[in-house]
């Protein structure tokens, strides 16, 4: 009889490849896991944050481009040469109403509207009145405070067309 040996691998031999593929499987799904959580949860704060970032950018520049900026009993109305635009400040959300409408789901507090350092608490029947330069508010962003001003310098024109007995 010839004994002849057929190269193979035994039992043994399997068993281990298999626990060794086994670990590296569990060690790659695992870091996965942990790298798949943690851009689901930067993508999901940018987000936000652009939300932030989008809001900060039109109120500058509605303030920038405005002509006057009045007080209304819930936000403020933007007004420039034959447009006008209103925001709704509410505790749970903005809303800007122009073409279009925007609704930025933030969380405000606080909405300080005044002229010259005057404070406007209540809105007046005389638009004149109502007229505002400084807006601030707090937006309430993942258990942070985070305050925003704007300011709208008007010109002596705006004024004047305000008051036209000022000139005199």
């Amino acid at each position: 009889m010839n004994k002849h040996r057929v190269k193979a691998y035994t039992l043994m031999e399997i068993t281990v490849a298999m626990l060794v593929s086994a670990i590296v499987i569990s060690i790659t799904y695992s870091a996965y896991s942990i790298v798949s959580r943690s851009y689901i949860a930067y993508k999901t704060k940018n987000d936000r944050l652009a939300v932030l970032e989008r809001l900060d950018e039109l109120l500058k520049r509605d303030f920038s481009h405005a002509d006057s900026i009045l007080k209304t009993d819930n936000g403020i109305l933007v007004m420039s040469k034959g447009d006008s635009i209103s925001y709704e400040l509410d505790t749970a959300f903005v809303v800007r109403m122009s073409t279009i409408i925007d609704t930025f789901k933030v969380k405000t507090a606080d909405d300080i509207t005044s002229f010259e350092n005057r404070p406007i608490t209540v809105t007046s029947p005389d638009k004149g009145q109502n007229r505002i330069d400084d807006l601030d508010f707090t937006l309430l962003f993942e258990n942070e405070k985070i305050p925003y001003h704007y300011h709208k310098d008007y010109s002596s024109a705006n004024l004047i067309e305000r008051n036209p007995n000022a000139i005199h």
